[in-house]
């Protein structure tokens, strides 16, 4: 049983996840800045200098950028919690904006495990949290819990699934019935 009211995180691979997923652009500027400074061989030698100031410029922009991204996934993972409550399920996240939301017990339906190839390849799931009812009239909304270890992602759906059934209204079971 997981005990209520302690904060919790997504754990060490989360990081690496939400890093890898923003890393292409960084690539791109590396690979642009090299081939800029590959290309300093075929510029007539009066330009070569100013070749050479764009690629130092290209590859300062990607080591910058990189910096960024490294802060940014950090912020992520540092500040992405989850806590389990007598009545809800709170998740909060964002580091300028913070946001909490939570999954009252008694409207959680599913809770399910969802891995794609890149999320089993670093050893993470997502759990998906489908609730019944929405803001925005009938329906179904969800809740996602990103990069979660994977025996960690089995264990808050057990935790789930075993409060929500805790929390079922009273008259829920005699809804389908009438006293006639």
């Amino acid at each position: 049983m997981i005990e209520d009211h302690r904060k919790h995180s997504l754990g060490h691979r989360a990081f690496l996840l939400f890093l890898s997923r923003r890393l292409p652009p960084v690539v791109f500027w590396a690979l642009f800045a090299t081939a800029v400074w590959y290309s300093e061989r075929w510029i007539p030698d009066g330009y070569g200098v100013f070749a050479g100031y764009a690629a130092k410029l290209l590859f300062l922009v990607a080591g910058a950028y990189f910096i960024m991204i490294l802060l940014r996934a950090w912020l992520e993972y540092r500040y992405y919690t989850y806590t389990f409550t007598e009545e809800a399920f709170m998740m909060t996240y964002g580091y300028v904006t913070r946001k909490e939301v939570a999954a009252l017990y008694h409207q959680i339906q599913n809770v399910n495990i969802e891995r794609s190839v890149f999320d089993r390849l670093a050893g993470v799931s997502q759990v998906v949290i489908m609730m019944t009812g929405s803001e925005h009239g009938g329906g179904q909304s969800k809740i996602v819990l990103p990069a979660v270890g994977k025996t960690k992602a089995k264990l808050v759906q057990k935790e789930l699934l075993v409060r929500a059934r805790r929390h079922v209204p009273r008259d829920a079971g005699n809804a389908g019935t009438s006293s006639r």
